[in-house]
């Protein structure tokens, strides 16, 4: 498939908002009440409706498998390995105990080291149910209404407070995203039409609807408003969005960012953790004014870097090359 700018932006897009959201949160309510709310009904369900844009069935179980694993699970044990490797550096290095004393999340908490890292669980787990849907229902409708009433039996259980195991739960409510990704796909909705450049006034007409209906939509703690919203707002925010950046050109930074967003999800929390309390050191033992603000900013800017060196120095840990080639022999 040919690379879409405008997709690279709505990943870059989203990421930013998930960096920002972690880095410092609650800014965006600061600005608007139900800001938040508004940007959470698109910001994690894109990206499950962005990854079943690029759905294959590839050649048969034993191919599929093995590229969801080059694309997913390797980066999700290299990544959680390599922010280890930073607890381990904080404890055993003398002058990093000292200078990261007030890593409190990272020394304490060593289970919450890079949280971000379940969505590649929750999406690996996804495409794998799509997988089976598709090979085995008899057409395309079929496999959405089996999509849907999965995300409904997700809710069902979110609600009621049973928690599966492996982020599971994740999985089910946000396969009915990827499933439109994958129509949308397949229906030509990406291709360009000459209608397109409609596409900015009716976000802007969508997000006026949604702003004063926005409900909080955290499907990693399972906080979740009702099935009809979970499951109509999200994609009316998704589509719009779509429609309206079709016409963008190449931007630098954002379709950067976007590109390589598996580096960013990656990395981002415990950098966050990293620069907050070397702002909080170097300032005397003191938070200085705009802490989250400043950590944010920092953060962004060091990414940039961070992307360019992993991508040159762990491509088969970063989704840029496969790790395992045909009959799962590791590549050279």
């Amino acid at each position: 498939m040919q690379r879409l700018h405008y997709i690279d932006f709505m990943k870059g897009l989203c990421i930013l908002f998930i960096v920002i959201n972690h880095a410092c949160p609650g800014m965006f309510a600061h600005w608007a009440d139900n800001l938040n709310y508004a940007l959470e009904s698109f910001r994690i369900p894109m990206y499950y409706f962005i990854s079943g844009i690029f759905f294959k069935l590839y050649d048969g179980i034993g191919d599929f498998v093995r590229r969801k694993v080059n694309n997913m699970l390797v980066p999700l044990a290299f990544f959680f390995v390599l922010a280890c490797l930073v607890i381990a550096l904080v404890r055993l290095v003398p002058p990093l105990q000292h200078i990261f004393m007030p890593l409190d999340v990272l020394v304490m908490n060593p289970n919450s080291v890079n949280l971000p890292l379940w969505f590649l669980v929750s999406l690996f787990e996804v495409n794998v149910i799509y997988y089976a849907l598709q090979r085995y229902l008899p057409g395309r409708w079929w496999t959405m209404l089996s999509c849907l009433l999965l995300g409904v039996g997700g809710h069902a259980l979110s609600t009621r407070g049973i928690e599966l195991p492996l982020m599971f739960n994740t999985a089910l409510l946000g396969i009915p995203y990827f499933s439109l990704g994958s129509l949308m796909r397949h229906a030509g909705a990406l291709k360009p039409h000459k209608l397109d450049y409609l596409g900015p006034v009716v976000l802007v007409a969508a997000m006026a609807c949604i702003y004063p209906l926005a409900q909080e939509i955290d499907l990693f703690n399972l906080h979740l408003p009702s099935l009809p919203y979970l499951y109509l707002v999200p994609p009316v925010s998704i589509l719009s969005l779509l429609w309206a950046c079709k016409r963008l050109p190449y931007i630098p930074g954002v379709c950067y960012v976007g590109r390589y967003s598996l580096v960013v999800l990656g990395t981002h929390f415990p950098l966050i953790r990293i620069i907050g309390n070397t702002l909080y050191l170097l300032n005397g033992n003191q938070w200085p004014p705009h802490t989250h603000q400043l950590t944010c900013l920092i953060l962004i800017i060091l990414e940039f870097g961070i992307i360019w060196l992993f991508i040159r120095v762990f491509p088969r840990f970063t989704a840029q090359k496969e790790l395992f080639g045909p009959g799962w022999r590791l590549t050279h």
